[in-house]
This record gives C-alpha cells, sequence and structure tokens, in this order.
C-alpha cells in the first residue's frame, strides 16, 4: 500500500475512532446510583377533630448519569414509592398520608432527565432536576423529593466561592407524578386574582467558605407571589476539641407581580450561637419576624413557595414539623439543640427543644424533636436504620397534643 493510500484510510477511519471513543467515554465512564427505601410513617392527635394517621411504603430511586464529552453529559432518574399491603384504604384513604405515595397506592415518575455541561469550574444544566438551595430545595423528608424544570447555572470564579442562577419553570412536587405550573400554594383557578397558570420562579447566588468564614446571599423571585432577599453567615474557630461558632440570618420579602396571596412585607432576623466538641456540637438559635399589619397571611406574611408546608426552609428555628414559616404569622421562637455523631460518625442523634410565640394567632407551642440514625459499615456500607420523632404541644387545631414518628431503612448504592 502506497503512503497516500495509507493516508486516505486513516483520514477515512478517524472519524469512525473518534466516534468510538465517545460512545466509550458516554458508556464506561457513566455510572448509577441510587436508594432504597421502606418508610413507616404515623401521626396522633390527641383531639378527635383531627384523623390518626398510619402509612407504609416501598420506593426509592435509580439515577444512570453517562460519562462526559468535551464537558456534556447527561443524567435520567428514576423514582418511584408503592404500598406494601399495609394500609388501611377504608373511608376514602383519610388514614393515609399522601406525602409517601401521593393520593394513591402507587406513585412513579421520572424525576430528572437533563442535559449538562461541565469544564473550569462552570456548570450549566437543562431539564428535569433536583435543587439545592436555602429556599428552593428537595425537602426529601419521605419517599420522594421536590423536583424541578428548568436551567441552573453556576460558577466558581475562585477558591472557595461559587455563583448560582437558575431559572424554574415548572415545579414536581413530591406528592405527584407529573411537572406542573404551580408551586406548593396550589391557588385555584377560580380565584379572580389568579391567571391559572404559574411563572415559576429566578434565583441569583453567591456563597463563600475559606477557613472559619462562611457564607451566602441569594435573590429570589417568586413569580405574581413575593420577592425575596436572604442572607446568612458566620465564623468558626480553628479546628479543636472545642471550637466556638456564631452565625447570623437575614431575610426581607416585598411582594412580585399579581401578588396572588395579597400584599407582602416580611422580615426575619436570626442568630445561632454554639461551639463544637469531641463528636459534635452544641447550639441556641433565636429568630424574629416582626408584626406588621394590613398585609396577606397573619401580619407576618412569611411565603415559601417551595417549603411552606415542608418545614424546609433555613430558619435556625425551625423543626421537623413546625416553623415561624409554616406558621405564617410574626412572632419569635428559639431552640436548643444538640447534633452527636459518635461511634466514628456512624451514629447520629439529634436532640432539639424549642418554643414559638406568634400570639395572638397562637401563643406558645413547644416542640421536641428527636433524629436518630445509624449507619452500617463494612459488607452493609450504605445501609441506614433512622427514626425521627416529634413532639408538639400547644397547637388548639391538632387537639393540642401531637406526635409524629417516621422510622425509615434505607440503603444507598
Amino acid at each position: 500500500m502506497t503512503r497516500y493510500k495509507k493516508l486516505a484510510l486513516a483520514m477515512l477511519l478517524l472519524p469512525s475512532a473518534a466516534h468510538a471513543s465517545a460512545v466509550d467515554a458516554l458508556l464506561q465512564q457513566g455510572k448509577v446510583s441510587g436508594d432504597l427505601r421502606v418508610y413507616d410513617f404515623s401521626r396522633n392527635f390527641a383531639g378527635n377533630t383531627l384523623t390518626n394517621l398510619h402509612s407504609a411504603s416501598v420506593g426509592g430511586k435509580v439515577k444512570a448519569e453517562t460519562g462526559s464529552v468535551n464537558g456534556f453529559s447527561a443524567g435520567i432518574g428514576f423514582y418511584f414509592a408503592h404500598d406494601i399491603g399495609l394500609n388501611n384504604y377504608s373511608q376514602n384513604n383519610k388514614y393515609i398520608n399522601p406525602l409517601l405515595m401521593g393520593t394513591s397506592r402507587s406513585l412513579d415518575v421520572i424525576g430528572e432527565a437533563y442535559l449538562q455541561y461541565q469544564a473550569s469550574g462552570l456548570l450549566a444544566r437543562l431539564g428535569n432536576q433536583s435543587i439545592d438551595n436555602p429556599w428552593i430545595n428537595p425537602s426529601d423528608g419521605f419517599m420522594i423529593p421536590n423536583l424541578y424544570q428548568g436551567a441552573t447555572l453556576s460558577y466558581a470564579p475562585m477558591d472557595g466561592m461559587t455563583l448560582h442562577a437558575d431559572r424554574i419553570l415548572r415545579f414536581k412536587n413530591r406528592t405527584v407524578s407529573s411537572f406542573q405550573a404551580s408551586n406548593l400554594f396550589e391557588l385555584p383557578y377560580d380565584n379572580p386574582r389568579y391567571n391559572g397558570s404559574n411563572n415559576g420562579t429566578s434565583e441569583f447566588g453567591a456563597s463563600y467558605k475559606k477557613g472559619g468564614i462562611s457564607g451566602e446571599a441569594w435573590l429570589y423571585d417568586f413569580y405574581d407571589f413575593a420577592k425575596m432577599t436572604y442572607i446568612e453567615g458566620g465564623y468558626k474557630l480553628p479546628k479543636q476539641d472545642y471550637a466556638p461558632f456564631a452565625r447570623l440570618q437575614y431575610m426581607k420579602e416585598t411582594g412580585s407581580g399579581a401578588q396572588f396571596l395579597g400584599s407582602v412585607d416580611s422580615t426575619v432576623y436570626g442568630a445561632k450561637i454554639g461551639t463544637s466538641m469531641p463528636s459534635g456540637e452544641v447550639y441556641f438559635a433565636y429568630d424574629k419576624t416582626p408584626a406588621k399589619t394590613g398585609y396577606a397571611s397573619s401580619d407576618g406574611n412569611l411565603l415559601s413557595p417551595y417549603t411552606q408546608v415542608y418545614n424546609t426552609d433555613p430558619l435556625y428555628t425551625t423543626v421537623m414539623n413546625y416553623g415561624l414559616v409554616s406558621s405564617r404569622a410574626a412572632g419569635h421562637a428559639w431552640l436548643l439543640g444538640m447534633k452527636l455523631k459518635p461511634l466514628g460518625n456512624r451514629l447520629d442523634i439529634f436532640p432539639t427543644l424549642s418554643r414559638y410565640n406568634t400570639a395572638p394567632f397562637v401563643s406558645n407551642v413547644n416542640a421536641f424533636m428527636l433524629d436518630i440514625a445509624y449507619h452500617l459499615s463494612g459488607k452493609l456500607k450504605g445501609l441506614t436504620l433512622r427514626n425521627r420523632l416529634g413532639i408538639e404541644h400547644g397547637m388548639p387545631a391538632w387537639g393540642n397534643t401531637y406526635v409524629d414518628e417516621r422510622v425509615m431503612l434505607q440503603y444507598a448504592f
């Protein structure tokens, strides 16, 4: 074969070789991850006005991600939750908690399906995805998390700093199987101030962490509901057995566009102080939202369209079942908590005691929470046993005493 024929053959084979290399990167460098969960939930009210709940389900997620070709990759995630024959479906399912598997006996959804580009500190993602920032997050406390449809962008211009920009178009509440132009407020279509659609949310943020200093600042526009500024940050002394820390948070919220829930003017101030110690930390937190009159919701008007009823907002005093945001009333709250991680971080023990005063709406609510998790090791690595217990007193609408218990077995792979 002459030199020219060899050159021509190499030129013909080059695209095929490049194609084979790309396919190899997409497939062989890809990965599959996920979790399997068995969940048992109970909710008991001391009064007779509300129905006690007990639900059980099995489910989880399976996610496949391709390798990267010139910075481009893709991911898809399947989420599911199903009845396992332990639920009482009498009397129109009134004993079943829809947070586990929707309003039916099963819930299946392609929750993630995205394309992304990642290179040189830049990450751009388009499609159905998980988003996790202070006021828009997965709220993953049951079987299936909240998920979002839209475009996200993050960039790390320097060591310790990341810039964020997101545009959310549609939202998949964790109790439904599809993405919708909605949020947790789910306003009725016959509301004269609501045009039957939701324009989603845009957000911009910056986070920084280096040494003992960390903080973040976010601007949110929950279109036609509220605009929010959120700032949080603090300092922790250099690592030692006992390292004191202090943090502050501030939130300011005003109206946006049509203001479907009415005019908004809300402020929150918070502080958290504590110290780390061997295998854990202890801390005290306080939040306050000053009362204002003439606004939409109980004169505190704290609107959080993606966390409101799930108590997954970033306020220091929010716990599993309660907080100033879910109460949507002016007032103040304090919390005393511990995070203990003995046995080489294989055991988590997180107790909290908190109190909320939002008089005249609800004068005093006392809450005790205990979150215990044990992470197995060795051949059973990835398996976690967890129990979350919440007891609240002082909520007349809940029979004054309310007990919530969530037992979960999860295997992450």
